[in-house]
């Protein structure tokens, strides 16, 4: 699974949104339209579920929400740039300013840890980092993350 098949135009968005629950839900039901998610209130709950269990913002302005169920097939990342930072609880106390919406089948726990390595890989990068947080097309999110 490589994450470039997985970031495609139509699975990046930009939210305008300025809290967190309000972008996770706006991304769960995209998530819905693009056919990832069968009932997008049971993926959001999921989401909402391991997001109190620990803040998935992982510091440098990214948080990498995520749910494995039964009922979805692949995985899939939905990626979104906020028009304004959201306070996430991220480890490094600062505001979310991108989103990686992770979903995946149960029990495929080996597949979302090398999807999750990936994603690491780019952020941990300054540069692509910086041209991910002032990404303003789908197409300038797509170039940060090759």
């Amino acid at each position: 699974m490589d994450l470039k098949n997985l970031i495609r135009p139509d699975s990046v968005f930009f939210i305008e949104k300025t809290d967190r629950m309000s972008v996770l839900t706006e991304l769960a039901a995209k998530s819905l339209a693009l056919g990832h998610v069968k009932d997008p209130d049971d993926f959001c709950q999921a989401v909402i579920e391991r997001e109190s269990l620990m803040s998935t913002g992982i510091g440098l302005g990214v948080a990498i929400p995520h749910a494995k169920l039964p009922s979805i097939d692949d995985f899939f990342v939905a990626t979104a740039v906020l028009k304004t930072p959201v306070e996430w609880d991220a480890l490094d106390r600062k505001p979310v300013r991108v989103v990686f919406l992770i979903g995946g089948p149960e029990g495929s726990q080996g597949a979302y840890l090398r999807l999750l390595a990936q994603i690491m890989l780019v952020i941990k990068n300054d540069e692509r980092l910086r041209k991910l947080q002032g990404a303003a097309t789908a197409e300038d999110v797509i170039g940060a993350m090759t």
